[in-house]
């Protein structure tokens, strides 16, 4: 995490905008300085012993993240019933925080 808009950046570079232009605040990249970590990843249906096509049926268990830094996007509950006529995407989660506390990789 940055505090830099990412996406913002890019639409104005899409648009012709220059990288130096100030519009964009990028300014010299030594002086960005990272302000914590961010992980974004989406719970689908895609089933991977089928060629990873979009599975259907009812979810016998689901727990959703929560807490600090935890958004999600869309809905899932145990009970829900998945039907094949929209996308295989329940939920995108995005967790955010000042440290990267990973799964015990070595330093």
């Amino acid at each position: 995490m940055t505090g830099i808009d990412i996406v913002q950046c890019q639409i104005l570079i899409a648009q012709g905008v220059p990288l130096g232009d100030p519009s964009i605040r990028l300014g010299d990249q030594s002086a960005i300085k990272t302000t914590g970590y961010a992980l974004q990843c989406r719970v689908t249906t895609e089933d991977p012993a089928n060629n990873f096509l979009p599975d259907y049926g009812k979810l016998s268990n689901y727990r959703s993240p929560g807490g600090m830094g935890i958004r999600l996007d869309g809905s899932a509950f145990t009970g829900a019933v998945i039907t094949p006529f929209y996308d295989s995407m329940l939920v995108k989660v995005t967790a955010q925080g000042t440290e990267f506390a990973g799964g015990g990789a070595a330093e």
